[in-house]
């Protein structure tokens, strides 16, 4: 709303509002296949339609990733401080980058959303078509191949912006501890607002750590079928999409202006 009254925004707020959007995204894409699957089950025998839906799942969460992974960067080059070259160099460009950044992941998040056209969610896309499987064995096999092909491709998709991701959050909270360490040894009060600030940054980076690190963890189990014990749909999602949804009510919870 504010994007759109102003018709600007910094480029942190640029970066939270795609960040928003593209999380919003994933949650109606799937509320809408999950709706498809309950009361429209005979759509989903459509291997275009199925193939196409998981492209669209896939490139949403992709998406969401990536655009994760430009705020920690961003947030790591406009706090550190380190004197290397490559940090200089980032640090005076990094705001006229971020919105090609997100272009760019747009871009790798199609390429790399599109090999699951060929691997869908349901097994009648990869069963011969001359033969029905003949016993138990069989079709445990055949889920078995589906899903550790899909959870490779899976994984050259996720784990690329997650391992920067990783490397931006630990370079950021090593900063900010030795940071808050220095300002407590000149003798700074412990309710200091530069103190407290920092603080405040460190707990928050330390939890986007911890939910980013749970949500990839639940969606490769979802996606090497892990999770496929648990009978109840509706329970995989909610332990796959919380980690999303507790850091953005977190987000919106630790800033006055949304409070407000």
């Amino acid at each position: 709303m504010k994007w759109k009254r102003l018709k600007s925004l910094e480029t942190c707020d640029k970066i939270l509002s795609s960040l928003a959007i593209s999380r919003g995204l994933n949650y109606f894409s799937i509320i809408i296949q999950n709706s498809i699957f309950q009361f429209l089950p005979w759509l989903m025998q459509n291997n275009i339609l199925l193939s196409t839906v998981n492209i669209l799942n896939l490139f949403i969460y992709y998406s969401s990733f990536w655009i994760a992974t430009i705020l920690c960067v961003f947030y790591c080059v406009r706090i550190v401080t380190y004197n290397y070259k490559l940090f200089v160099f980032l640090k005076t460009r990094i705001s006229t980058m971020a919105p090609w950044l997100i272009q760019v992941s747009l871009l790798i998040s199609l390429i790399s959303s599109l090999p699951f056209g060929w691997y869908g969610y349901d097994s009648k896309v990869r069963v011969p078509s001359n033969g029905s499987i003949e016993n138990v064995t069989d079709y445990r096999e055949a889920m078995a191949e589906i899903y550790f092909e899909r959870f490779w491709i899976f994984a050259v998709g996720s784990y690329p912006p997650f391992i920067i991701f990783c490397v931006a959050n630990f370079l950021l909270i090593h900063f900010l501890l030795m940071h808050t360490r220095r300002m407590r040894s000149n003798g700074s009060h412990n309710r200091s607002p530069n103190l407290q600030s920092h603080f405040s940054a460190l707990k928050s980076m330390s939890l986007f750590l911890l939910l980013q690190i749970m949500f990839l963890i639940c969606a490769s189990l979802s996606m090497s079928g892990k999770l496929l014990f648990l009978k109840v749909p509706y329970l995989i999602l909610i332990i796959l999409y919380s980690p999303p949804l507790f850091h953005s009510l977190y987000m919106v919870a630790s800033s006055s202006e949304l409070r407000k």
